[in-house]
Order: structure tokens, then sequence, then C-alpha cells
């Protein structure tokens, strides 16, 4: 399948508009620098991998692995072609177990919204994405190969003076807010958390096990725009009596992100605030370093292994406690993996959807969980974080995100232009956050098996984009009036 590319008069120059979808096309966007450079550089970094892992990978299964090798090769460089020319998406003929779910995605889209740099962000991205691991799932040794492995776990491995620290100071932690809410704001900075240990210069009167100072370190240069770990906390405390409260977290980043996971839902599972704890997880290599159970698995045996003996003794606690029960990896769903937005997921999963229903909290980590909560979509910055997730409410909602893309909301009056004003990159510096959150109490306005007051926004059934997907088509800024 070939389509034209698109042409230089479609692309706006221009940053993305207010109340339209994240795009390639507006050539001042980070959609359009994702597509024009760092995805192919992404796929240019996994062919290294592959070229790097052949001798290790022909020791294993012997030298029949080299053509397939070549043959992963080759197909990532036509996908690099297909997107350098905004060629149409193709439909998966292999053996793909989401198959038919994408190609039902792909068909129904408007054919002229079909291209890598005319689709919405999200659908381009999750499709490279998913081709990608496609060309894998076709060989016969490298179906399981993780060519994103290496990065995860080398960020764990440099990690371990942060790790040691933070294992140190959360031990015997009081139950109170002020520890959940440290916690909370470490696992919200974790990314770069090392090199800024390494930069923070300790005084005299503070210690290396202290949190009050390790959260210091995560909030050096870095600004929480919206902070709802006060509704978050007060959530959970409304649930302690429950015979079960069960936790979801919807997972972002493995590494030394994940090892801060798990700190905060192991404090949640020894102050009673949680009978068990969900972990959800992608079910392919999937944006560079999000987590697989694979991972999960690598990462307490890693622990569990490790000569330092506050780590060894953390990682055999976590052991311990998904033996029990208590932290479990939720079933595989290639719903984390497909390219639709969340509010369609009762249609599109329902199976996920009364999971999600069945337990007290849901906590979404990472930018691309927002963008998926958000529907990649400009909403105007001050919109309430409950009109932008457009009825999904299958329980009581945290969002927990840097800020890396244009799509933001529940921010106060002026905030955002005020920003743009002294930090025009803050939108994708990773510098800025926000904690967010609503109870699924709030308004009954979205019942499983239908939409109700929503009759204004796009109807979505089994992948399906809106039919008449443009910028036009995306509800316009309204107020909701909490309940």
């Amino acid at each position: 399948m070939v389509s034209s590319r698109t042409t230089d008069s479609e692309f706006t120059e221009g940053p993305t508009p207010r109340h339209s979808l994240l795009s390639g096309r507006f050539k001042q966007s980070f959609a359009y620098l994702s597509l024009r450079t760092r995805m192919p550089g992404i796929m240019q970094q996994i062919i290294l991998r592959l070229l790097q892992e052949g001798p290790e990978l022909e020791a294993k299964f012997g030298a029949e692995v080299q053509k397939e090798i070549q043959h992963v090769i080759d197909a990532i460089e036509r996908l690099k072609l297909e997107l350098n020319r905004d060629r149409q998406f193709l439909l998966f003929h292999g053996n793909e177990p989401d198959k038919a779910a994408w190609n039902a995605f792909i068909t129904e889209m408007p054919r002229h919204k079909r291209t890598f740099f005319r689709a919405c962000w999200l659908h381009s991205e999750c499709y490279l994405y998913r081709r990608i691991h496609s060309f894998f799932e076709s060989t016969k040794h490298l179906e399981d190969f993780d060519y994103f492995a290496h990065l995860k776990q080398d960020d764990l491995k440099i990690s371990e003076r942060a790790m040691h620290a933070l294992a140190a100071a959360t031990r015997n932690l009081s139950k109170d807010f002020e520890s959940f809410s440290k916690l909370m704001r470490i696992n919200l900075w974790s990314n770069h958390y090392e090199i800024q240990l390494s930069a923070y210069v300790f005084q005299e009167d503070e210690h290396h096990s202290d949190l009050e100072v390790l959260t210091r370190v995560a909030d050096l240069d870095r600004n929480l725009l919206v902070d709802d770990s006060t509704l978050v906390w007060n959530c959970l405390m409304k649930a302690k009596d429950r015979r079960e409260i069960v936790v979801d977290l919807v997972c972002d980043n493995g590494g030394f992100e994940f090892f801060t996971d798990m700190l905060l839902m192991e404090y949640l599972v020894d102050h009673g605030l949680a009978t068990q704890v969900r972990l959800h997880v992608k079910a392919i290599p999937w944006y560079i370093s999000d987590v697989n159970s694979a991972d999960i698995e690598w990462t307490i045996k890693y622990l569990i292994g490790h000569p330092d003996e506050l780590l060894a003794a953390l990682g055999h606690k976590w052991a311990r406690l998904m033996n029990a029960g208590k932290i479990v990896v939720a079933p595989k769903s290639h719903f984390w993996t497909g390219p639709q937005p969340y509010f369609v997921m009762a249609d599109s999963d329902l199976d996920l959807y009364k999971v999600l229903s069945g337990g007290s909290l849901a906590i979404f980590k990472g930018d691309l969980n927002y963008r998926k909560l958000m529907g990649d979509y400009i909403w105007d910055s001050t919109e309430e974080f409950i009109t932008c997730l457009r009825g999904f409410r299958p329980c009581n909602i945290c969002a927990m995100r840097t800020v890396k893309c244009e799509v933001v909301c529940g921010l106060p009056e002026g905030k955002s232009d005020d920003l743009l004003r002294s930090d025009p990159q803050w939108m994708i510096s990773g510098n800025y956050g926000v904690i967010q959150y609503t109870d699924s109490l709030k308004c009954p306005c979205y019942q499983v098996g239908g939409l109700s007051g929503l009759s204004h926004l796009p109807s979505h059934h089994n992948f399906r984009p809106d039919d008449k997907e443009s910028d036009q088509s995306q509800p316009k800024r309204r107020h909701s009036r909490k309940t």
C-alpha cells in the first residue's frame, strides 16, 4: 500500500494550536521533531543493538539466527523509509496477538489521516513501536528479544548510590501524610535522580539517609505545578476500614523509576493503605524504557543478588510481598500498547475496565499515560482534569507526570502563559510536573455500556478512531460543574 507523501503545503509552520490533536504536521511541535529525527534515531539504535548482540545470539540459537537478524534489520530500514516519506500505515499480517484490533483501528481511520505526519501523534508513535516489535514476532528465535532491556538494566545499575540512600531513608517510616507525599515526589522526579544526588551539596547537618533531604534532592530545579497528593492521601485514608483495598499502578519506566515505584507501593502495603497493589505493565518492548514483566523479575533478582546488604534485603522483602500476593503483576493486556485513548476503554476492553473498577485507586504514571488520559488533545491549560478525562471514571484516579509535551490541564489561570514567557521550552524540558486527582463519585457521567451527558464527544468502539477525526471534531473547552 503506497500513498502520496504529505506535501510541504500540508505542513503548518507553527506550534500545535489549542483545541486540536497533537500531530506531526505542525512543524514547530515536539511531535514533528520526534517523528522527523527522534524515531529514526531510535530505530537505528535498535539496529546497532542487534548487530552488537549478534555473536551472543548466534552462540545461543545457532548460525540460522543471523538470517533472522538481517531480516529484522531490513524491515526496520524499510520502516524508516516509510516514515521519512510519510507513507500510509500498513496492516499487520504476522503472528501479532493484537493484529485484529490494530487492523480494525487502521482500516477505520479516515484515509487522509492514515499517514505518519497527518495522523494524531499518539497513533503514529504507537504504530511505529508496534510495527517494530512485529518484525521480531515474525522470527523463530527473536520473538522474546527485548531490544531495550539493556537500557533499563543500565539505568538501575548506575543508580546504586541513590538506591542505597533511598532504601535506608524509607525503612521504618511512619504512617503519615508527610512521609507519603515525600515518596510521591521522589517517585515523580525519579528520572535523573542519581545525577541530582551526585550534584547535591550536603550540608554538615544533612544526612544521606534523611528522607527530607532526599526529597529536596528530588525537587532540585523542579517545579510541581499541581499537587493533589493531599487528595490522594485522603482517598486512601477513607478506604482504610475496607477489608480489601486494591491500588492499581499503571507503570511507566523500568530501571530506577520502577525502583521508586516499588518503594511507594511497599509503603502502601506496609501501612495498610493497600491490601494489594496490581502492577500494570507493557506486553511488548515499548517507548524505549517502559517496564514489562521480565524487567520486574530481573529487578528483583538483581537486588537479591546485590552485594549491598541493604539492597539485597530489600529485594528479598519485595519478593516475599509478591509471593504473598500483596504486590502482583496484573494479567497481560495489549490495551496498554494500543493506540486508543483511555476514555474508550469501556468499549475497547471491558474486562480491563472492570478490573480497574474493582480497585480503590488507579495511579497512572508518566507522560504517555497522561497523553492517553487526555486523548493527545490540546485542551486549554486551565481546563479541569475531570473534564479532560471525558468520562473515564472506573475508580478514583491519580495522574503523576513530568510534562514532556504540549498536553496539560488543570493549571491556574495565566500560569501557562507566564511559564511560556519565562521558559519557552517548559512543556518539553521535563522540569515541570503534576500530581492530579479526581474521585469516581464526583459525577455519574459515565456508565459501562453507554455514555450519559457526553453526547457531544466522538464515540469509539473496538479501537475505532472517530470517522471524522479532525481538529474541529474534538470537544471545545467547556466548564464542568463539580457535584
